[in-house]
């Protein structure tokens, strides 16, 4: 197991993300805020103002869950030994858009693209299977469903403190949307990397996304602490497993 020294080290020297990277994240997060936040420009009649408002409250959204996603699959691609560098899936962000308008805003996905991972010389020797292993990629895509999670967690905790909050509601329902386009086995999905990296993985992904949708969208107390009771138990046991590696 890399130690948190070493894995900061590690975060110190190669944690960043490029201009290419950032350009793709800038693109989808004004895209997606357009497109989750296309029905509330005014309830009967046009407001600008509200639209305007709530536009700007979905992009923070956006910004703040790509960044946490990419960057806690970053961090993970790097405590294995591996370079990881986003890809833009630039026809996911036209059809996304094309369905907005063509629904009307009813439907609202987000394929935004594929963490691809190149395994760094220095950084795996020693290591078994020293090249390029497509089940840590697939492990590595996995951790960006996780991390969607994670923050619908913390955002549905907040709509049922605040029942009523705009920011909280779009967290969680962006968060969710997300994960499940991302399990989408398509080429450019991170749900294609867990698949042929390692199928089982990919099935149990199925089923962690179905449970905690459920549990998060019906917004009752017991469905939030069952969700996360289940959300500390998977972190401990990840713990446990990846001490003993």
């Amino acid at each position: 197991m890399v130690s948190f020294t070493e894995l900061w080290h590690r975060c110190k020297d190669n944690f960043r993300f490029s201009q290419q990277e950032l350009v793709g994240i800038i693109a989808i997060a004004i895209a997606s805020a357009f497109i989750f936040s296309f029905r509330d420009w005014g309830a009967e009649t046009f407001d600008l103002a509200l639209g305007m408002r709530n536009l700007i409250l979905t992009l923070i959204v956006i910004f703040i869950s790509l960044f946490f996603r990419l960057s806690l699959q970053k961090v993970n691609s790097l405590f294995d030994g591996f370079k990881a560098e986003f890809k833009t899936f630039w026809v996911g962000i036209v059809i996304a858009l094309v369905l907005a308008f063509i629904t009307n805003g009813r439907f609202p996905i987000i394929l935004a693209g594929v963490m691809i991972t190149s395994f760094m010389v220095k950084l795996r020797l020693g290591e078994f299977r020293y090249g390029h292993s497509y089940q840590i990629n697939g492990v590595i895509a996995f951790w960006g469903i996780i991390g969607n999670l994670i923050l619908a967690l913390l955002f549905a905790l907040g709509l049922y403190l605040f029942p009523e909050n705009y920011f909280f509601h779009k967290g969680l329902l962006f968060n969710i949307i997300m994960a499940w386009c991302a399990m989408l086995p398509l080429p450019q999905l991170d749900g294609l990397s867990i698949f042929w990296g390692w199928r089982m993985l990919y099935y149990i992904a199925i089923g962690v996304v179905v449970v905690f949708t459920v549990l998060l969208i019906s917004q009752n107390v017991i469905g939030l602490i069952v969700a996360w009771i289940l959300a500390i138990i998977a972190g401990i046991v990840n713990w446990l497993v990846m001490s003993e590696v």
